[in-house]
């Protein structure tokens, strides 16, 4: 086979990894169910050699699938996938992190993680946390400290779509000997690569695009580096977090459709985007595909295209924003976004004003998905919602 990187994402998706030989020619390879494999001499048993078959646990032949897949996407070596996305933020802070050690986190990092760091690990773990917003380099070279060992990036981030510079983090972090972590669950590998911008370990909740169908729940951690390969190989069957044979499979039929998808979702959300600019009810846009994103240059030097989420601030009061995603009828009210249809949500409703200014936005802040529906029903949506502010 050729070099997977020149062969295109969508053959990656589709083809990549896969040994139709091996099950009878079918064109979709089947879910290996069980649990353990078998073996014809106890010899055989406990000399098994290392990444044999042999208990589901430690690996699984639908799961190494879509794990070849996803570290060929993301054009890395190898790819680790666990049963959601907290077990792969989880396992990547487990396995970088001692007691002792100093965390720089941006603001914007998933909230059940930044819970994890602030509840566990700092109490029980003895591990020091610094939250900074991520777009200045010179607050991040100031959080660094002797003893750092670990960045957690997420960029764009999800509800104020703020972006960090991949490639100077990346070089800030190596001078000091600092593994660098980002989500990259926005972008997906379709529009951006972190592993090739110099990040060492890049994170996905596969329940959102790579799934695409919001029927599975799921995370994957891939990197290059050899040390967080045997460190995470190590672990996680320590730890017990492996993907399932057949959230797996669901999974690999969403990488099918992922090129295609993440297409639409752009079209889609930079519409209704460009729509919202110019409506006088709307107070703000945040959406890195706008060119009056303040990183916009940033966005278009580390991203191939934004996804379908964005953000949108209303003239009015976070009250009169709570009356306008209650009208929504098509948008549903719900977490997590990535799958086929578009949701809503006010991610800084319960937060005081001096947090959400802190943050970057207001307590009235909607943020939306765009699903698959179309840009002209979505618009619908929104307009007859915005009706209410007069």
């Amino acid at each position: 086979m050729s070099n997977y990187y020149e062969d295109g994402d969508a053959y990656i998706a589709l083809h990549y990894g896969e040994n139709n030989k091996e099950y009878l020619r079918a064109v979709v390879p089947p879910i290996y169910m069980n649990s353990l494999h078998t073996f014809a001499r106890i010899e055989d048993y406990y000399n098994v050699p290392q990444g044999a078959y042999l208990y589901g646990r430690y690996n699984n032949p639908t799961v190494e699938i879509v794990e070849r897949k996803i570290a060929a996407l993301e054009q890395g070596k190898r790819a680790f996938l666990y049963a959601s996305g907290m077990a792969a933020a989880t396992a990547a802070v487990m396995a970088v992190c001692r007691s002792g050690d100093h965390v720089v986190c941006v603001h914007n990092a998933y909230g059940p993680l930044q819970s994890f760091l602030i509840d566990y690990c700092s109490k029980d773990l003895d591990i020091t946390v610094t939250f900074v917003r991520g777009d200045s380099m010179e607050e991040l070279r100031k959080a660094v400290q002797d003893n750092t060992s670990l960045m957690i990036l997420e960029t764009p981030g999800s509800a104020t779509f703020s972006l960090v510079d991949l490639k100077e983090v990346a070089r800030l972090a190596r001078e000091n000997h600092i593994v660098t972590y980002v989500d990259n669950s926005y972008c997906s590998p379709e529009f951006q690569k972190p592993l090739t911008l110099g990040i060492d370990m890049v994170m996905h909740s596969t329940t959102k695009y790579l799934g695409g169908h919001s029927d599975l729940i799921g995370g994957v951690l891939v990197t290059s580096h050899e040390g967080l390969m045997g460190r995470l190989g190590q672990q996680r069957p320590w730890f017990g977090g492996i993907m399932g044979p057949m959230e797996a499979w669901l999974l690999m039929r969403g990488l099918r459709t992922l090129h295609v998808r993440m297409k639409h979702h752009e079209e889609t959300a930079l519409e209704i985007a460009r729509s919202l600019e110019k409506n006088p009810r709307v107070r703000k846009v945040y959406y890195p595909g706008l060119e009056s994103h303040p990183q916009y240059e940033l966005a278009k030097r580390q991203q191939t295209g934004s996804s379908g989420l964005l953000s949108f601030e209303v003239n009015a009061s976070p009250a009169k924003a709570v009356q306008v995603i209650n009208r929504l009828r098509v948008f549903q009210i719900g977490p997590s976004w990535g799958g086929f249809e578009s949701l809503a949500i006010m991610p800084l409703l319960k937060n005081t004003d001096e947090y959400a200014q802190w943050y970057g936005a207001s307590r009235g802040i909607i943020r939306i998905h765009c699903g698959l529906e179309g840009a002209g029903v979505l618009l619908k949506d929104i307009e007859q919602a915005l009706e209410i502010i007069s």
